[in-house]
Order: C-alpha cells, then structure tokens, then sequence
C-alpha cells in the first residue's frame, strides 16, 4: 500500500532530478533518461500491476513536466514496460550486458517513435538534426541502467544479506531448473 502513496512523489522527484541534471550537465544537448531507466527496472523486477502503474505515472509525470507532446510519453513508457516485461520472462535479468542491449534498444526504438511522432504530428523533419544526438543518448541510457541495477542489486545485498532474484514467473515456458 505505501508503494502506492509514494509512487506519484517518487515519480515527480525523478522527473525533476532528470531534467535537472540534464540541464546541469548538457545544456539541454542531452536528456539523461532516468525515468526510462526505472520503467525498464520495473520491467525486469517488478510484478505487473506494480510495473504498469509505475509506467503510467512515470510517462504521465513526464508528460506533465517536460511539454512533450500531451500523453505520448506515457503510450511509450507503458509499451517500453509490456516489452521489457515480457522479455524478462525469456531471459535473466543478472546478466548486465542483456540489461544494456535491452536498455539501448528500448532507448532507440522510443527514440525512433519520437522522431516520428514529430515528423507525422508537426510535418518537421529531425532525422538529419537530431539522429546522432539520439544515438548518443541511447548509449547513455544504457549505460546507466547497467549501473542502475548494479547499484540496486549491490543495495538489495546489503539490505537483505544477499541478492534478491528476478521474480519466478509461472507461465515462462522455459524449462523448470528440477528437470
């Protein structure tokens, strides 16, 4: 129940702390794509209703806070989860460099849709302006959600006297570690 009262809080501060530290830090150049980072650790470790309404309220809040397009961030965020989670179901979410590939393909593929998005919504054309300044920002994404969740698993270690493994889901498919 408290998850759920200090969500949209949580939510906000990170939104803020995002665009902050971007602005600190690239001048605006670059967005530091922590949210995104958070929804993709929802997808791995969290369970689904947990993870949809940290999608929504992340996407709603930076919706709400950036002056992006109204809700378009919040489709993106809540697709990025339903891929992410449903990946983690094929794959461990332990081994860092799967996170990073996932991160900087979920990073680009929102990328690419924002991309069109404008160029569908606005008839302007950012491919040639802004593609390696995406490129770059993927890589970063991805960078940083590998030290996001080496710092949380290393948090969970010495919260819990060791690492809390990714959630047992029942419909994986895959073959069960008694046979």
């Amino acid at each position: 129940m408290i998850y759920y009262i200090l969500l949209p809080l949580n939510a906000v501060l990170l939104v803020v702390l995002q665009i902050t530290l971007s602005d600190i830090f690239f001048s605006g150049w670059l967005t530091l794509e922590l949210s995104l980072v958070a929804v993709i650790y929802a997808g791995f470790r969290l369970d689904f209703v947990k993870g949809i309404t940290l999608a929504c309220l992340m996407g709603l809040t930076f919706d709400c806070l950036s002056g992006a397009v109204p809700g378009s961030f919040t489709l993106f965020y809540l697709l990025i989860f339903l891929l992410v989670f449903f990946v983690s179901l094929r794959i461990t979410s332990e081994k860092l460099y799967l996170i990073a590939f996932v991160s900087l393909v979920c990073s680009l593929l929102e990328s690419f849709v924002l991309v069109l998005l404008y160029a569908l919504v606005f008839q302007h054309d950012l491919t040639g302006d802004v593609l390696p300044v995406l490129v770059l920002q993927a890589l970063l994404t991805s960078v940083i959600s590998v030290g996001f969740f080496y710092v949380m698993s290393r948090t969970e270690g010495l919260r819990y006297g060791k690492t809390i493994q990714a959630p047992q889901r029942t419909w994986t498919g895959g073959v069960s570690p008694k046979t």
